[in-house]
């Protein structure tokens, strides 16, 4: 079969960062970094010299025949029956079949579903409509771009209740609808410090339908291991962190001869974790992401990287800013389709240390947050700001989050797989 030609990223150009307003809430508007479209203007239409009127002729005149009216009232017809259609079956910009029954709750079958007490209606509500007329379909974001605003800009009815964006809402998926999206592309990489660690753990919990120990190579683990590790403990406990999954490959070659086994639900895509603490990153990282993206070289599908750091570096502008030019050049260099998303960091919780407040402190968070955000959008990179979602969310030490937290950014993350371009 005729390969196709890559499709190439286009160009990321540098720029420097601007001082963001001090917040005056505590949930913040997220910013819209592009400017709505000017309408371009006309002139009317002027008389030449070689008109009708110049040559002492009366301008013509058209009367509709019989055949234009008929023709005008079957276009009107057909309009009609494709407004009518679109109503029937809705149109989505995801590719996903739009579902009218929802599930009460998606992590029913999940393994860990009543040791670790979590519902997806915890974390997750669908958007309900307002009116009987209003079609549900309607309520979610039509475009990425939307989809972003919405999911950095929303915000929660109380501490610890479900997260609602701004203006529309992005989709709970199941598993084998994750596995439609994910089929889309070659590879998806996860580049970034501990924050993002926790999200990649949360979507192999996704991915293997296993909350309890999902997260984790469990083949290489004690049988007291996994029972002490079972559940938020594999993202809060350092021993269990030890553990935590680094790449789906690991999994496809050990976790079927494992006599504790919980294999993917799908695993068609690989997808990876590398770890980066500084810019620039140790060179056998650069390789590694090297030899993901000249894995498939005659493949089409684009390679997703989700891309993130921020404790690790003390919330350290320059640094994020180097670590953007870093992989975005390397993935230019390889002219594959690499499309990146810069998220955020999370917001500091109550248990923050005093000593961490000045330097790691919500004021600092938010800064960063917005600043980066448009060093991204300069560079042409999508952005996904983590830190309303965060911000009435319980975290056990004021930086890490757990489970329900996780579990539902890894969600949002899955939707922007959904929304990005195939080829």
């Amino acid at each position: 079969m005729p390969s196709h030609p890559p499709r190439l990223s286009p160009p990321r150009r540098a720029s420097s960062s601007s001082a963001a307003h001090h917040p005056q809430s505590m949930a913040y508007p997220f910013p819209r970094f592009s400017s709505a479209p000017q309408t371009p203007q006309y002139l009317k239409s002027v008389e030449s010299p070689n008109s009708w009127q110049s040559r002492g002729f009366d301008k013509p005149r058209s009367y509709p025949t019989r055949w234009l009216l008929l023709l005008l009232a079957a276009a009107v017809v057909f309009i009609f029956l494709l407004a009518r259609s679109f109503a029937a079956h809705p149109w989505q910009t995801d590719g996903i079949p739009f579902s009218k029954s929802d599930m009460d709750d998606f992590f029913n079958h999940f393994e860990g579903r009543q040791d670790c007490g979590i519902a997806s209606t915890d974390i997750y509500r669908p958007p309900v409509p307002f009116h009987a007329t209003t079609e549900k379909h309607s309520l979610y974001c039509p475009n990425r771009a939307k989809l972003l605003q919405a999911m950095s800009g929303g915000g929660r009815h109380g501490f610890d209740t479900p997260y609602f964006p701004l203006g529309c809402h992005f989709r709970w998926y199941s598993t084998s609808e994750i596995c439609m999206i994910l089929d889309r592309f070659d590879s998806v990489v996860f580049l970034g410090d501990n924050p993002l660690r926790h999200i990649y753990s949360a979507f192999n919990m996704l991915l293997r339908e296993n909350i309890a120990l999902g997260g984790l190579r469990q083949w290489e683990m004690k049988e007291s291991e996994r029972e002490a590790c079972r559940c938020d403990n594999q993202l809060t406990r350092p021993e269990c962190l030890a553990y935590s999954v680094l790449d789906s490959r690991s999994v496809r070659s050990n976790d079927a001869v494992s006599s504790h086994s919980s294999p993917y639900f799908c695993d068609r895509t690989p997808h990876v974790f590398i770890p980066i603490d500084r810019s620039p990153a140790p060179e056998d990282l650069h390789a590694a992401f090297n030899s993901i993206l000249h894995r498939e070289p005659d493949s089409y599908k684009p390679i997703a990287v989700v891309h993130s750091l921020s404790v690790a570096t003390s919330l350290a502008w320059p640094t994020a800013t180097s670590s953007m030019d870093e992989w975005v050049t390397l993935a230019d260099v390889s002219q594959k389709n690499v499309p990146f998303l810069w998220v955020g960091p999370n917001a500091a919780g109550h248990l923050k240390p005093p000593s961490q407040i000045l330097s790691q402190g919500n004021n600092a968070l938010w800064h960063y947050t917005i600043e980066m955000a448009k060093e991204a959008e300069a560079r042409q990179l999508d952005a996904l700001g983590m830190y309303n979602f965060t911000l009435q969310a319980g975290s056990w030490d004021g930086t890490y989050y757990g489970q329900e937290v996780v579990l539902a950014q890894a969600m949002m993350i899955i939707n922007w797989l959904s929304r990005l371009e195939s080829t």
